[in-house]
Order: C-alpha cells, then sequence, then structure tokens
C-alpha cells in the first residue's frame, strides 16, 4: 500500500509518499512544491495543480491524507489561500480516482508523538525514527510524512503506531 501524505501551504506544499508492506515501511518521495511570491494566486495555485498532477502518477498512489487547515480566526485572507490550496489538491487527486483522508495536527501528533502538542521538531525526529531515515531536511516534507504514517496508523491500528 502507498500512502501520499499532504501538507498543504500556498508557498511551500509539502509531500511525502511511503510504502507499507506489513510491518515494513519505506520511504518512496518526499519534498515540497515551491510556489512564487511574485506570481499571482491563481499561477501559484495552477503550478500546485500541476506539480501534484505529475506527483500523483509517479508515486501511485492507493490513497491520499491531508493535514486538514485549522481556523484562522486572526488571519483570515491566510485561511482562504489556504482553502483554495486544498480545492486544487482535492481536485487534483479526484481527477485521479483516488480517495481522500483528512487529519487533523492534533492527530497527527499524538499518533506519531504521543502528545498532540508536539513541536516540529518531535515530529520530525519521529518521522525519521520510523522510517529509518537520518536526515529529511525539509519540516514541509516531513510534516507531509508524517501525515502518511499518521494516516496509516489509524487505518490499520485505531490508534498510535
Amino acid at each position: 500500500m502507498v500512502i501520499l501524505g499532504i501538507d498543504p501551504g500556498l508557498a511551500h506544499t509539502g509531500f511525502g509518499a511511503v510504502r507499507f508492506s506489513g510491518k515494513k515501511r519505506s520511504l518512496l518521495a518526499c519534498g515540497y512544491i515551491k510556489t512564487s511570491p511574485g506570481e499571482t494566486v491563481a499561477r501559484r495555485l495552477f503550478q500546485i495543480h500541476s506539480d501534484m498532477g505529475k506527483l500523483v502518477k509517479k508515486v501511485k498512489p492507493d490513497f491520499v491524507a491531508i493535514e486538514n487547515i485549522f481556523s484562522l480566526v486572526r488571519y483570515p485572507k491566510a485561511g482562504i489561500l489556504l482553502g483554495g490550496v486544498l480545492g486544487v489538491i482535492y481536485i487534483t487527486v479526484q481527477q485521479s480516482n483516488i480517495a481522500v483522508v483528512e487529519m487533523t495536527p492534533k492527530e497527527i501528533k499524538n499518533s506519531l508523538v504521543g502528545y498532540g502538542s508536539a513541536r516540529k521538531m518531535q515530529v520530525k525526529q519521529a518521522v525519521q525514527s520510523l522510517l529509518g531515515v537520518d536526515d529529511i531536511r525539509s519540516f514541509h516534507a516531513a510534516d507531509a510524512l508524517a501525515v502518511a504514517l499518521a494516516a496509516f496508523y489509524r487505518n490499520t491500528t485505531g490508534g498510535k503506531g
């Protein structure tokens, strides 16, 4: 089974694909889609759509897990832009007829670290340990891999891996 985890963002959309075979898990791909702040929002969203489409074709996930956005009451414009990013990702994944699951940041952190308010570095270290890799340089990629791992644990064990 291959799960593609997504950490959505307009400037950086993190992605991480993990292959699960029994109790073994292996890193297939990770990184992030970076858009230019000098471009229009429309162009940036189109780039995310285009790059995400290529990624889905490359890794052929069984399903996609997306970190669900949380309410940005203090920054409503950022919340609206993030909603646009999510919309583009949903459409791209749906075009390939792939199921999508959503996960909250707290659920992801609980699943991997055992603490819903864990810091980014704790999540990154847990991901590196679970995948047996030395260094994932991007926090965007590490967060996306955390989403994929947590989705696997939710769907196979109903809880912590």
